[in-house]
């Protein structure tokens, strides 16, 4: 069976891939801030932001496919800590492209329609994103970023 890297398995989308999935895939799955329950996932609680570990998780864990759904998703939180939010929703997807570049393994990102200002939708991937948060504003620099890897 093949290996399913899924970060962010204690969030709701998460926790949700990882049972949706672990029928056809081994899963692990990565949790921090919260614990969480999910029979049949491996989970493994892991800072993504630090360089070395997430590059030790990628070594031990050997994926053959990822969903990057971890983040820091409290917009307010991430406006209050420009930093800290930036690590999370931006270098962490990066990092984690390059590695499944690197592999030549797919990765799948987990966005957000906060890339939008909601001025005018519904939104498709061809119009232009206008965010007016720093949520928002990290997770396009994410999308660019790990489409540039």
């Amino acid at each position: 069976m093949k290996t399913l890297l899924v970060t962010g398995a204690s969030g709701f989308l998460g926790w949700n891939i990882c049972q949706r999935a672990k029928s056809n895939w081994t899963i692990f799955g990565t949790v921090y801030s919260h614990s969480a329950k999910n029979s049949g996932v491996a989970l493994v609680k892991i800072d993504l932001t630090i360089f070395s570990d997430l590059k030790n998780l990628f070594k031990e864990t050997r994926p053959d496919a990822v969903i990057h759904a971890a983040a820091q998703s409290e917009p307010n939180l991430c406006q209050e800590n420009r930093d800290t939010s930036y690590r999370i929703n931006t270098e962490v997807a990066i990092n984690i492209a390059r590695f499944c570049s690197d592999l030549e393994i797919p990765c799948l990102f987990i966005s957000s329609d906060l890339v939008f200002d909601g001025l005018n939708p519904p939104y498709s991937e061809e119009d232009e994103p206008s965010p007016l948060n720093v949520y928002g504003e990290h997770k396009l620099m994410a999308e660019i970023g790990m489409k540039n890897q």
